[in-house]
């Protein structure tokens, strides 16, 4: 038998002192972890407690001008605008964020989780050829000259095959079929989940797209002479320089060009939009709007056979279309194409179409306002939207933000749906719009399967060649629809890098882009997750709820359809006070739209804070949870925070040549105004919160309120 030495001994104590001292270790470290947070948390409660008081005007009176009082300094502490430069605002400067971050994904910066696939690879070499290839090359000249020579060439070149006999049509479609371009003729392929290949329903629509902004492109909005005039002469002067820089032509024939351009886009505008910006006619007799495929000759003729539809469908398409069902929906548009078409001599539709295709197609003239890999970041995006949004997803995306941006969810969709216990509505209404809301289960995240690009080349040389593909790859995803494709190829959902939100069929999607400050951040207090991104879900759920021009349920009940026109007409009146002091001026009806859904998602995202706010206990956690509602040394409730933080994410700053007289009080009105005066002065809660008188400006006694 052994004796027990001083080792043998002291073992068992040591073991234990071991033992004991590792279980402290988890302790520690989630103590430090814990303490970790709580300073990072306190960093960021920091930060946003001085940004919240640097842009605001402690001056202003909140219930004269609250856009003011809360943005008064915003634009003071933004870059210097010069004219010409775009407006800024804070979803413009997060677009530029998620562009820079996705330039720095592209430029191997930050290593994507997993290995990189070949698609990921190929669309990475295509962002560094678009940054490595020179202007004016060789390259870039052989391929324009290609380019305009298979598309029946221009005019002002020699040796590009342009001759009298330019079939625009036929030009315009073939770009469609090769790039998914959107000249003078729109068209959208609606297809549901029942659809058969080649049997969905084509709809022919104005064009998207416009040289002018769109919203100067507009039956009213041309009506507006001095605003028009200043936009098109600078516009005439970008297209002139264009074409001189791509061409090398003299200044004074390209000056001749870029005008009898300019006039065929005012043309077009003239009859563009009309149900946005003009007075409803009530004594015009309905245009025949459904035509079958087969009978398309009839159609073409109904326009004066200036356009030949069944050419530029079955083109644009590559497909028949003698078993598709065509949807004219904007006739009084295509009367006005077809007229100026006939009336417009051959060389200015040519310039106009192949200039549009051009500008898409060339580097932005001036680089040192447009970055130049910025500028191939944001190409990169929009030529292959799938591979680039694995991407980010794969980088930014997070469980616990995936988790607590679904709770903000499920609370906003509760509280709207106990905002339709009112009177005015029939038991039937309230049930038709509960059972509407119903559909729309949860917020969706982007998933994303293989995307394949086969023919893009690999090699990061000859740039030209590789966005043909690019362009052509784009061109066929939009043309899959009519074939019922994979609906993931649809363009219009929300990508992962994307700062929007979508309403879909089952939810709402919104982009990891958007998961990021100002609108979120895990650790902001609840008064700024619902004040911010708060109304961005409410607004996407109450525009659901919100009546079409489509025929439905919502539409043929009476009640539904007289609070929507009360509540329609009392922001038509107010809006159109506030801009013109003249009640009935102002017909557009998508910014109408806007102001209800923006209205009733702040009412139910403040709605749905104070429900939460009800069911916390002033002890314990809850305690500690409800101390962290304000910021530090903001002297605000945290309701009055809710509504400032709220006004804030609508700051914005374009130049400005003079300031208006202080007596031209109309002047000063503007839309970016009311967006935040005008939603908050319908919001009764607020002008409690901040003691407005009621008749005050931001206390209005007719108050236009949905939801």
């Amino acid at each position: 038998m052994h004796k027990s030495g001083p080792l043998t001994r002291t073992l068992p104590l040591t073991l234990n002192f071991i033992l004991a001292l590792c279980s402290l270790v988890p302790q520690a470290v989630a103590e430090r972890g814990t303490n970790g947070r709580e300073r990072e948390e306190q960093i960021m409660r920091n930060a946003k407690a001085a940004e919240v008081l640097r842009y605001m005007n402690r001056e202003a009176d909140p219930c004269n001008n609250f856009y003011d009082f809360a943005c008064g300094n915003w634009a003071s502490h933004q870059p210097t605008l010069l004219e010409g430069d775009a407006p800024i605002s804070v979803q413009s400067q997060l677009a530029q964020r998620v562009r820079k971050d996705v330039q720095m994904l592209l430029d191997g910066g930050a290593r994507s989780k997993g290995r990189t696939n070949l698609d990921e690879r190929k669309v990475k070499e295509f962002y560094k050829s678009c940054i490595v290839v020179e202007r004016s090359s060789s390259l870039q000249q052989a391929f324009l000259m290609n380019f305009i020579k298979e598309y029946e060439g221009l005019p002002l070149l020699a040796g590009t095959n342009w001759n009298m006999n330019y079939d625009w049509v036929q030009v315009v479609a073939r770009l469609r079929l090769n790039y998914g371009f959107d000249y003078l003729i729109g068209m959208e392929v609606v297809t549901t989940e029942h659809s058969l290949p080649g049997k969905a329903v084509i709809q022919l629509t104005e064009p998207a797209t416009s040289l002018l902004p769109r919203h100067l492109c507009s039956g009213g909005a041309i009506l507006d002479t001095r605003l028009v005039e200043k936009h098109t002469a600078q516009l005439q002067i970008e297209i002139a320089l264009d074409l001189q820089s791509w061409f090398g032509l003299k200044e004074e024939e390209t000056e001749r060009v870029a005008g009898d351009i300019i006039r065929f886009e005012l043309e077009l505008c003239q009859y563009m939009r009309e149900n946005e910006s003009l007075p409803p006619t009530e004594n015009d007799e309905p245009e025949p709007s459904v035509y079958e495929g087969r009978d398309l000759a009839r159609l073409s003729k109904d326009f004066g056979n200036i356009i030949n539809f069944r050419r530029y469908l079955e083109t644009s398409l590559n497909s028949t279309v003698a078993n598709s069902e065509i949807a004219m929906k904007s006739p009084a548009y295509f009367k006005n194409l077809a007229r100026i078409a006939r009336l417009n001599p051959r060389p200015t539709l040519t310039n106009y179409i192949m200039y549009r295709a051009l500008a898409e197609i060339n580097f932005p003239r001036n680089e040192t306002s447009t970055p130049r890999a910025g500028y191939c970041a944001q190409l990169t995006m929009r030529f292959f939207p799938k591979v680039v949004g694995e991407i980010y997803k794969n980088r930014y995306q997070r469980s616990e933000i995936r988790t607590d941006a679904e709770q903000l969810f499920d609370k906003i969709k509760g509280t709207l749906s106990e905002s339709l216990n009112v009177n005015d509505l029939s038991e039937n209404a309230q049930r038709t719009l509960r059972n509407k809301l119903l559909a729309f289960e949860r917020l969706l995240f982007p998933i994303y399967k293989g995307v394949n690009l086969r023919d893009l080349p690999l090699e990061h040389t000859n740039f030209w060649h590789k966005q043909d593909i690019a362009m052509k790859f784009k061109g066929y995803k939009e043309r899959q629809r009519f074939y019922g494709g994979d609906p993931d190829l649809d363009e219009s959902l929300v990508e992962a890098f994307d700062i929007r939100m979508q309403l879909l069929d089952n939810g709402i999607m919104t982009g990891w882009g958007l998961l990021q400050p100002p609108f979120y951040d895990y650790s902001y207090a609840k008064s700024l997750k619902y004040a911010l991104l708060g109304p961005l879900i409410a607004r996407e759920l109450a525009a659901a709820l919100i009546p079409d021009e489509l025929e439905t349920e919502l539409t043929r009940d009476d009640s539904i359809m007289e609070i929507f026109d009360n509540v329609t007409e009392c922001y038509r009146t107010q809006y159109s006070n506030y801009l013109y002091n003249i009640p009935n001026v102002f017909y557009n009806a998508s910014k109408l739209r806007e102001l209800m859904t923006d209205s009733a998602g702040l009412n139910i995202a403040f709605k749905a804070y104070l429900g939460w706010l009800a069911d916390m206990v002033p002890t314990g956690n809850d305690r500690q949870t409800l101390l962290r509602e304000t910021l530090p040394g903001v002297d605000f409730t945290n309701t009055q925070l809710f509504f400032i933080v709220f006004a804030q994410s609508r700051c914005h700053a374009k130049y400005v040549k003079e300031m208006p007289p202080t007596f031209l009080p109309l002047d000063t009105h503007t839309e970016e105004l009311f967006n935040v005066n005008g939603v908050l002065g319908n919001n009764v809660e607020f002008a409690r919160e901040f003691g407005c008188v009621l008749g005050t400006d931001m206390n209005p006694d007719d108050k236009c309120t949905m939801f």
